[in-house]
């Protein structure tokens, strides 16, 4: 297997490691080059190709000329060697990190996060090296749970570093929201959450909201996950949206996971074929499946991803939509989204005759 190369931590350091956001820069760089370089970048599996050292020798001079654009100083060359591989963090480091979060330190930006909370100007909290008793505690049970779950599902350790600064939060390791419309319009949407607990503090109730444009009244259903129970307590209702909490019982411990699963029921999808799904929290994968059945068609899908900023940028790469016997299918995945950000698709269908 061939190893990493310099060109993927260029990448992550400066965020460009998403592939439209790769794009972008490419095509900004290109433009101050040459105009007619603009839309010439690599494909998705050639930039991920470069990226692992699957590449004999140097790309396409072109290609060369607009990364060293891309990064001034460096020279192509330099790109595509091997990568100095960073050892894996410490326990120290770890419990280091987890401290902090916990002690409402701002986590230094990652790839993945952001400053979640302001760090005040005087705080009065110790550095974490000085930290003892309970609280030191805390934070080495913390950093032993995400070295223990790393080593389970087999987690980079860079990731979970990252995971590290996001102590003192929840955190959606899966998000899986599943919608099945019947033919009439009528729908049921699954969620599952797969939660991380980064908090000292078990996590007992889960706040949740669910909005239909067209609705007879939202219903809703939790799914037991074998390992703990959870009910539903609405909070409000009013019109098309209502708001509730999964209660949670044994709770989520620090450092553990839970899974929260429920069925909303009672929306209907009548003229306008749009899902706008929010990520409250950091979340390392959402999957967003629409089941549309009854459908001889799919006229039209789109897919777009807004950042915390308010920018937008198209998902479209990673959207798969395909018509069946039973109608259409469309998935949608993406991958280390920050709380704040959205996905939304819009889908146009025929069915016979129309």
């Amino acid at each position: 297997m061939a190893d990493p190369v310099v060109l993927r931590d260029l990448l992550r350091e400066k965020h460009w490691q998403k592939y439209q956001t790769f794009l972008r820069e490419y095509d900004k760089a290109a433009a101050s080059i040459d105009s007619s370089l603009v839309g010439t970048a690599p494909s998705r599996a050639q930039l991920h190709r470069w990226q692992c050292g699957e590449l004999k020798g140097l790309p396409h001079p072109q290609h060369c000329e607009v990364l060293e654009a891309m990064f001034p100083g460096r020279k192509a060359a330099e790109m595509f060697v091997p990568a100095q591989r960073s050892a894996a963090p410490s326990t120290a480091d770890l419990v280091a990190a987890v401290g902090d979060g916990l002690e409402g330190v701002a986590p230094v930006p990652s790839a993945w996060s952001t400053p979640l909370r302001p760090v005040p100007e005087s705080s009065g909290s110790l550095p974490v090296n000085t930290l003892r008793g309970p609280a030191h505690d805390q934070a080495e049970s913390l950093a032993r749970a995400l070295q223990l779950l790393g080593k389970r599902r087999r987690i980079p350790d860079e990731e979970i570093a990252e995971l590290a600064l996001l102590a003192g939060h929840l955190v959606d390791l899966e998000m899986e929201c599943t919608i099945d419309i019947e033919p009439d319009g009528w729908s049921s949407v699954t969620y599952r959450f797969e939660l991380l607990n980064l908090t000292n503090a078990p996590v007992k109730r889960l706040l949740r909201e669910q909005w239909f444009e067209n609705t007879d009244g939202v219903r809703i259903e939790p799914h037991p996950d074998g390992e703990r129970r959870v009910s539903i307590q609405r909070l409000h209702d009013i019109g098309n949206m209502t708001k509730f909490a999964c209660v949670l019982s044994p709770p989520i411990e620090p450092g553990g996971i839970g899974t929260v699963s429920y069925t909303s029921r009672g929306g209907r999808f009548v003229h306008d074929h749009f899902w706008q799904q929010f990520t409250p929290r950091n979340t390392r994968h959402l999957t967003l499946t629409i089941r549309h059945r009854g459908v001889d068609m799919l006229v039209g899908c789109t897919a777009v991803e807004d950042q915390p900023d308010g920018a937008q940028v198209s998902a479209i790469d990673d959207l798969f939509c395909v018509e069946d016997d039973e109608g259409a299918l469309i998935t949608l995945t993406r991958d280390y989204l920050q709380p704040g950000q959205s996905v939304t698709i819009r889908w146009e269908v025929a069915r016979g005759g129309s």
